[in-house]
């Protein structure tokens, strides 16, 4: 199953998130008050997978003083879908039928419930799903009435404050954005400050999920910061949490390397650079000259990679001129005291395969 499919299904087959979403839309469609044992997951929920999408759905049954059942389906999107308003309208009928069936859970008597959706949509551009009369050509608009209450995010562009009230929905919007393991920082905190021992381990074991997706980054030596067996959901909560916050450190550490890394590099390359002025017109052999200028340049390359130089060893254009003044002249100097200006580069100044 894919890490999208698997994050979001995690949450939304969870009551204590459900509950979440569906005060929301309780809220947003003035349906009163949602009474919490009344909520109950089903008829069915389902997660597809296919080559151009991810979609995760769920369904849930929840009552309030004004309705005695309402029909609640929440889905995660991560890819754009023409006629997914077509899809929902489909999952609602498909839903209805599942319920008439079900002679325990409904009345013939009290007429069918209504049905309120959540989409949570996840891609990376920009996207407003079109509504279903958009679908239709003007007869059909004129002639059919198809229609249900919606609420829609799109999380990654969305005006942040339009974010919900609801704390489970926003820490699920917050890890969501996170775009490196240095932001999940404040969205951990809030998620360890949960009161709800069942919201704290739900959000915690999502936020790890999230953790999954950056596998692939690595130090300057080409280890991974994350390691997803100590990830795993078999991993101790308390195991889980204290990974999660190796691996911030791990990647903080790394970009503080990486900026150190920066401004020793434009200071050496700024060194350098009156180095190669001064030894183009030095009057040195151009075979020796040549030698020392791409050695120069290897330096530049290592300082990039998060190589560490002392910059009292990086020669300028007054060292240089000292030293072929101090051998005899371009024509004197030895090699040997032209390359004794410039740092040996570590044997293992290598990139990682």
């Amino acid at each position: 199953m894919a890490v999208h499919d698997r994050r979001y299904k995690r949450i939304l087959t969870s009551p204590v998130f459900a509950y979440d979403v569906a005060r929301l839309l309780a809220d947003e469609f003035n349906l009163g008050t949602v009474v919490r044992p009344s909520l109950r997951a089903g008829p069915t929920s389902s997660v597809r997978e296919s080559e151009r999408e991810r979609i995760a759905d769920c369904a849930w049954t929840f009552d309030t003083e004004r309705q005695r059942t309402v029909m609640m389906i929440v889905e995660a999107q991560s890819a754009r879908q023409r006629h997914l308003a077509v899809r929902l309208l489909r999952y609602i009928v498909d839903r209805l039928l599942e319920l008439c069936e079900d002679r325990e859970r409904h009345d013939p008597a009290g007429g069918l419930p209504p049905v309120v959706v959540a989409v949570l949509y996840t891609g990376p551009e920009r996207w407003r799903m079109p509504s279903l009369p958009d679908l239709f050509s003007p007869v059909a608009q004129a002639l059919m009435r198809f229609e249900f209450p919606l609420r829609y995010y799109d999380i990654h562009h969305m005006d942040r404050r339009e974010d919900p009230d609801q704390p489970l929905l926003c820490l699920a919007f917050d890890i969501e954005r996170a775009g490196d393991p240095g932001e999940t920082v404040a969205v951990a905190e809030a998620v360890r400050a949960l009161a709800d021992e069942e919201a704290h381990a739900l959000m915690t074991r999502f936020l790890s999920d999230k953790m999954r997706q950056w596998i692939n980054l690595r130090d300057a030596r080409g280890r991974r910061l994350v390691d997803v067996d100590r990830l795993d959901d078999r991993r101790p909560l308390k195991e889980v949490e204290r990974e999660m916050e190796t691996i911030q450190e791990r990647f903080n550490r790394l970009m503080d390397e990486r900026h150190t890394a920066g401004l020793a590099e434009g200071e050496i390359v700024g060194v350098l650079v009156s180095f190669r002025r001064a030894l183009a017109g030095s009057g040195l052999d151009p075979r020796l000259a040549a030698e020392v200028e791409a050695h120069a340049d290897r330096i530049v390359e290592a300082a990039r990679r998060g190589v560490r130089f002392d910059l009292d060893d990086i020669p300028d254009a007054a060292r240089l001129m000292a030293a072929i003044r101090d051998g005899g002249g371009p024509t004197r100097v030895s090699a040997e005291r032209i390359w004794a200006l410039l740092p040996h580069i570590p044997e293992e100044d290598v990139e990682p395969e």
